[in-house]
């Protein structure tokens, strides 16, 4: 059964993920490479930090798939020539690579992980101040399939090592909390 929550809970973020590169081909959005290519970089150091120190366990298929989702979206806007760059945008990989080097520098999944999760919270400053200011610009399904993401991984959690709960738990909220500041009926400010 966790293996089929797990595949479950895999397609259902990397949909959302195929919904922002089809976007990124048609030219719908821009992404910025090098904020997708840190959050690859946050999720995937994460992802291999916990299968070295405890194993696979098919929650990590939703952090695969972002991971996975997150490369994807950095080749297409390459392949495409449609991407932004700019200076800001290199925190993002550098924190990516700072959790890549504190992995190699402590062995530590745990704190691999607990580092990776305070970045990608810190990298979502920016996104949850622009919600705050215009929900609707940010209104997205992609926030739901996160929260139904999350809580599938969360499922398979149970009665396993806890380190497999912090990720799935920190995308539930950022996700969750998201969707409902971006859910319909909510004006922006400025039309208050």
């Amino acid at each position: 059964m966790e293996r089929i929550i797990g595949i479950l809970s895999g397609l259902i973020i990397g949909s959302a993920q195929l919904v922002y590169l089809a976007n990124t081909l048609r030219r719908k959005v821009r992404p910025s490479v090098l904020s997708w290519l840190g959050w690859a970089f946050l999720m995937g150091t994460s992802l291999v930090s916990q299968i070295v120190v405890k194993g696979w366990q098919w929650s990590l298929s939703s952090i695969l798939c972002s991971t996975a989702g997150c490369v994807a979206i950095v080749v297409a806007a390459l392949l495409s020539g449609n991407f932004s760059l700019a200076r800001r945008d290199w925190a993002f990989l550098l924190l990516g690579l700072c959790c890549m080097g504190i992995y190699y520098w402590s062995g530590d999944a745990w704190v691999t992980t607990v580092f990776a999760i305070l970045a990608d919270a810190l990298l979502a400053v920016p996104t949850l101040l622009k919600v705050m200011r215009d929900p609707a610009s940010e209104r997205s399904v992609a926030w739901l399939l996160g929260v139904i993401s999350s809580v599938l991984a969360l499922i398979i959690c149970i009665g396993h090592d806890p380190l497999y709960f912090m990720f799935p738990a920190y995308l539930l909220f950022l996700n969750g909390w998201l969707a409902w500041m971006t859910r319909p009926g909510i004006p922006s400010p400025s039309n208050q």
